[in-house]
C-alpha cells in the first residue's frame, strides 16, 4: 500500500503502484459503492494526473459534512423512535409548570431528569448541534445516555479557552462541554423556563436578544422615559454564589444546580480532559456559573429577575445579560432606583454582586445613549440606533490585513467572518445593511485570495462572493468593482499575477468571461 504522508500519498514507496504514477499514464479509479453518497464519503483526496514529465496537480476534496438527513437515512428507526418522545417531553414540562404543590413538582422534576428516553432526545439534539453525528451511532448514543446523570458528577471532556469579543471588551473564559453535559444543561434549562416564567418586556437575554432590548428602550423613550442610568454587573458569572442560586431555584434539587448549572471539576481521578487553547486560561474554582453552558443564561436571567424585583413603579428597566438600564421621566427617580439596585446587589443571597460605575445620559441630548454596543440618538419620534465605533473597529482592522500578517492571517479572517455573521444578527443599523454586506464580501474575498485553490475555504468564499455580486447587480443594474473587494496593499504575489487571476476567476463564475480562457493558479 502507498504510504500516506500528511495530505499526500507517496506512491514511490509502493512497487505495485509505480506504473500507475508514471508520467504517461492515465489514472482510472474504480470505486464499488452502492450510492453516490457513499462514494463522496469515501473519497478524502482525489489525485488527478496530467500527462507530461513529472507534472500533476493535487485537487483537495474535503469530505462533505454528515448532516442530520444523512444520519436519519442511515438510522431511520432509531431517529423516529427518539423523536417520538417530543410530545411526552412537552406534556411533562407543562405539568411541571402548572403544578403548585412543591413536593409533587419536585417528584416530576426528578422523573423528567431520570427519563432515559428524554435523555436520548436531548442528546440527539446536542450531538446534532455540535456536528458530531458521524461519531455517535445509535449504540454510542445509548451508552452516553445511560451514563448521563444530573444529580452527581457526570464525567465528560471539557475544554476552556479565553475569548475577547472585541479589543475594547474584557477577555472571558469560555467552556466547551461535550454533548452529554450539553444535553443535561438543555434539560435543566427547559425545566427552569417551565418553573420560573419571566416577566415580559424587561428581560431579553433569552427572549428576543439585543434587537428586542433596543426596541424596548425605543418604546420607553417614546413614552417619555428619556433619563437613563446603565449598570453592569461586575464579573457576573464567576461571582455567582451557587448555594444562593440553589435556594433561588428551588424545588430544583441543589445537586442539579451544583453539577449541571454550575461547572464543577471532577475528583482528581476523573477522566475530565481540561485544555486551554489561548493564553493559558486558568481553570475555574470548584464551582461557578460557566460561560458556554446552555443552562447558565437561563439561570442568570432568573437571578437578574429576582435582583430587579421591587424596583420603583415610576421607572422602567431593560435587562440583557449583565447589562441593566434604568429609565425614568425624571433624573431623581432614576437615581433613587439606582440606589435601590445597589443595595439589592450588595445584599443578594447569590452575591454579593458588584456593580460597575453608573453611566448617566439623556436620550434626547445630542450625545444620545450608548447601550449594548449601540449608539442611539433621538429623532423626535424615537431612537435611531447604529453600532458604535468601538464595535466596528475590529471588523475594519481585519479587512485591512497587512502583508506581514499573511502567514497567520487566514484563521483571523475566518474568525472575523464568524464574528461578523453574529454581529449582523445582533445589531441594529437600518441604513448600514449595504455597507455591512460589502464588509462581508471583502472578508470572503480576502479568505479566497489567501486560501489554497479548491480548498473548502476557497470554494465557500467564492460562492459567497458571487452571491454578493449578483445581489448588487440585481439592486443597481451593474456588478461591483471586483478590484475593490481585495485589500489595497502591495501584495508580494502580484509578480505571479495572482490578483488578476483571482478577478478573472470571479468574472468566469459571473459569466463575464469565457470558460475556456486560460488561468494561472
Amino acid at each position: 500500500m502507498a504510504e500516506k504522508k500528511g495530505n499526500a500519498i507517496n506512491s514511490s514507496e509502493s512497487p505495485e503502484n509505480r506504473d500507475l504514477w508514471s508520467p504517461n499514464c492515465v489514472v482510472c479509479v474504480a470505486v464499488t459503492c452502492s450510492t453516490v453518497k457513499a462514494v463522496c464519503s469515501a473519497l478524502q483526496r482525489l489525485h488527478v494526473l496530467v500527462k507530461g514529465r513529472c507534472s500533476f496537480y493535487t485537487v483537495c476534496m474535503t469530505q462533505p459534512p454528515y448532516a442530520f438527513n444523512n444520519y436519519r437515512d442511515d438510522h431511520r428507526s432509531f431517529v423516529e423512535e427518539v423523536l417520538s418522545h417530543r410530545e411526552r417531553r412537552d406534556a411533562l414540562l407543562a405539568r411541571i409548570e402548572n403544578t403548585a404543590n412543591r413536593v409533587k413538582r419536585r417528584f416530576l422534576i426528578r422523573q423528567f431528569l431520570s427519563d432515559e428516553n428524554l435523555k436520548l432526545l436531548y442528546l440527539l439534539k446536542s450531538v446534532r448541534a455540535k456536528k458530531l453525528l458521524a461519531s455517535y451511532p445509535p449504540d454510542a448514543m445509548r451508552e452516553v445516555a445511560a451514563r448521563m446523570t444530573a444529580t452527581y458528577h457526570f464525567s465528560e471532556a471539557v475544554t476552556a479557552r479565553t475569548h475577547q469579543p472585541a479589543p475594547h471588551k474584557r477577555r472571558r473564559t469560555i467552556y466547551a462541554f461535550g454533548p452529554g453535559k450539553h444535553a443535561l444543561q438543555c434539560m435543566v434549562a427547559d425545566l427552569i423556563k417551565a418553573m420560573f416564567p419571566l416577566p415580559t418586556g424587561r428581560h431579553f437575554t433569552i427572549n428576543g436578544g439585543v434587537k428586542a432590548a433596543l426596541e424596548a428602550v425605543d418604546e420607553h423613550a417614546r413614552q417619555g422615559f428619556i433619563y437613563a442610568i446603565e449598570r453592569d454587573i461586575e464579573q457576573f458569572y464567576p461571582n455567582v454564589n451557587l448555594q444562593g442560586l440553589a435556594k433561588l431555584l428551588r424545588p430544583l434539587p441543589g445537586s442539579v444546580v451544583m453539577n449541571v448549572i454550575g461547572y464543577r471539576h471532577g475528583s482528581p481521578g476523573s477522566s475530565d480532559a481540561h485544555s486551554t487553547s489561548v493564553d493559558d486560561a486558568p481553570l475555574p474554582p470548584r464551582g461557578l456559573l460557566a460561560q458556554g453552558s446552555a443552562a447558565s443564561p437561563v439561570a442568570a436571567e432568573v437571578l437578574a429577575a429576582d435582583l430587579l424585583m421591587g424596583m420603583p413603579d415610576d421607572v422602567r428597566v431593560v435587562s440583557y445579560a449583565d447589562n441593566i438600564l434604568i429609565l425614568g421621566r425624571a433624573l431623581d427617580s432614576v437615581r433613587a432606583a439606582d440606589s435601590y439596585l445597589v443595595g439589592r446587589a450588595r445584599d443578594h443571597e447569590c452575591g454579593p454582586l458588584g456593580l460597575k460605575a453608573p453611566k448617566e445620559c439623556i436620550i434626547t441630548s445630542p450625545a444620545g445613549i450608548n447601550f449594548l454596543g449601540h449608539d442611539g440618538y433621538g429623532n423626535g419620534e424615537g431612537i435611531d440606533w447604529m453600532p458604535d465605533i468601538r464595535a466596528t473597529n475590529h471588523i475594519l482592522q481585519a479587512i485591512e490585513l497587512a502583508p506581514t500578517e499573511r502567514a497567520g492571517g487566514l484563521e483571523r479572517v475566518r474568525e472575523t467572518i464568524r464574528s461578523l455573521h453574529h454581529w449582523r444578527r445582533g445589531y441594529i443599523w437600518k441604513d448600514g445593511e449595504e455597507e455591512t454586506s460589502r464588509y462581508v464580501a471583502q472578508l470572503w474575498a480576502k479568505l479566497a485570495f489567501n486560501a489554497p485553490s479548491l480548498s473548502r475555504d476557497y470554494v465557500n468564499a467564492m460562492r459567497n462572493i458571487v452571491e454578493y455580486c449578483n445581489v448588487v447587480q440585481t439592486r443597481t443594474g451593474e456588478y461591483p468593482d471586483l478590484a475593490d473587494l481585495l485589500p489595497d496593499f502591495s501584495d508580494p504575489h502580484e509578480g505571479l499575477g495572482k490578483r488578476p487571476t483571482f478577478i478573472r476567476a470571479i468574472e468566469r463564475r459571473l459569466g463575464l468571461r469565457r470558460d475556456g480562457e486560460e488561468t494561472i493558479t
